[in-house]
């Protein structure tokens, strides 16, 4: 046991550090999977560790505060019901549940999710969708390592989009930029 605790404590640590440095929280993905297979391991209650089952669906929550939660929104659902099922009464984990099935429901319209939720920039929905969450760790690699010597500066953004959009379509995805989605709005 004491050796999953500690290996969960250098996981969190490097999902702090990635989710600090910018551009990398997409390399949360690999460790959140593993952490979070480590957490269902655990007992609810692990004296030192936490004392309730709501502190262990806290800790979760620390998680996932270090992960872009639609770049993995049915895993992300996955941990959040584990979350309600340990903190039944927990407010913002159901909010955040109710809009991550919102996310993924793609008969509700981007659109209407976007106004829902107080969304002002519209997205592709093909974000929302499972090809693309089997693939974004992958595609966001290759484009990190496309543009490792760019500075990360103004107009970075566009270099990012541009990679990302080709590395999507060599994996047969079509998606737009959030300047094609949204145009009149300035990027930098």
């Amino acid at each position: 046991m004491e050796e999953k605790i500690k290996e969960l404590a250098d996981i969190f640590t490097k999902m702090v550090r990635n989710a600090n440095s910018f551009g990398d929280i997409w390399k949360n993905i690999t460790p959140g999977r593993r952490a979070f297979a480590l957490m269902k391991e655990l007992p609810d209650t692990l004296a030192g560790e936490f004392d309730t089952p709501a502190d262990k669906a806290t800790l979760l929550a620390q998680m996932l505060d270090q992960m872009e939660e639609t770049y993995t929104p049915r895993f992300c659902i996955s941990i959040r019901e584990y979350m309600q099922a340990l903190a039944p009464n927990d407010v913002d984990n159901n909010a955040k549940l109710a809009q991550l099935r919102d996310y993924t429901d793609l008969s509700l319209p981007m659109e209407e999710y976007c106004r829902k939720y107080h969304k002002h920039l519209k997205f592709d929905p093909v974000e929302r969708t499972e090809e693309m969450e089997n693939v974004i760790e992958s595609v966001e690699r290759e484009v990190a390592e496309e543009l490792a010597g760019m500075p990360r500066g103004m107009g970075f953004c566009f270099a990012h989009w541009h990679a990302k959009k080709a590395a999507l379509a060599n994996r047969g995805i079509e998606w737009n930029s959030p300047n094609t989605m949204n145009p009149g709005v300035i990027f930098d």
